[in-house]
């Protein structure tokens, strides 16, 4: 008697992107890609965690940046939901601060989306199979971010303020404290990016994600 051949089960992947020919390239290399099938889509992050629980995916490919609510956060509903959740970043910078942070709240990966289909195809089976998919150049910004004090709450609500162009005594009066606190937090931040003037550090800050652009 011959042995039936055993069906190998579908990777199924969800999509969370905000925008639409994104969305439509990574159905399509799903679709072409023998081993996988779409679960599910949606256009932002706010309802992340339900999508990801109801459609029972495998891997979730996660847009980093969106409005709304943004890819950080949508990890983070997703993970209270579901701790076992395997999710992959996608991202068109490679700023450190998110790389970080995504890797702290449990993403399983994280890929550039100007990479080709075939790496991020790579990265959802690597996940599925129960590995990670960080590229050698985003753990090496990791690491990087990793000798950078963290920014508290305050200093961060500080940072959004200046690089809005915002006085001292702007700030202050936003936030509830003197313009002396202002420059205060602001010599902290400066210290903790290694910055010396409003010019650099909201540079330094865009480019490294603590502030979006």
């Amino acid at each position: 008697m011959l042995n039936a051949k055993c069906k190998m089960p579908m990777i199924r992947v969800a999509i969370i992107d905000d925008h639409a020919v994104v969305r439509m390239g990574l159905k399509y290399a799903i679709m072409l890609a023998k081993d996988m099938e779409l679960a599910g889509e949606l256009d932002d992050g706010e309802g992340a965690a339900a999508l990801v629980a109801t459609t029972r995916a495998d891997v979730t490919l996660l847009d980093i940046r969106m409005p709304g609510v943004d890819g950080l956060a949508a990890l983070e509903s997703i993970i209270k939901v579901k701790p076992s959740a395997k999710v992959i970043m996608l991202t068109t910078s490679e700023a450190d601060d998110n790389i970080y942070r995504a890797i702290k709240l449990g993403a399983k990966g994280y890929v550039v989306k100007d990479r080709d289909s075939g790496a991020i195809l790579d990265a959802v089976r690597t996940v599925a199979e129960g590995g990670k998919y960080f590229p050698e150049a985003i753990m090496a910004l990791y690491h990087e971010r990793q000798q950078t004090p963290d920014l508290t709450p305050r200093e961060l609500d500080v940072l959004n303020a200046m690089c809005k162009g915002y006085s001292n005594q702007e700030i202050g009066d936003a936030l509830g404290f003197s313009a002396e606190s202002a420059k205060i937090h602001l010599k902290h931040i400066f210290e903790k990016l290694g910055v010396s003037s409003r010019v650099e550090c909201a540079s330094e800050a865009r480019r490294r994600g603590f502030v979006q652009s």
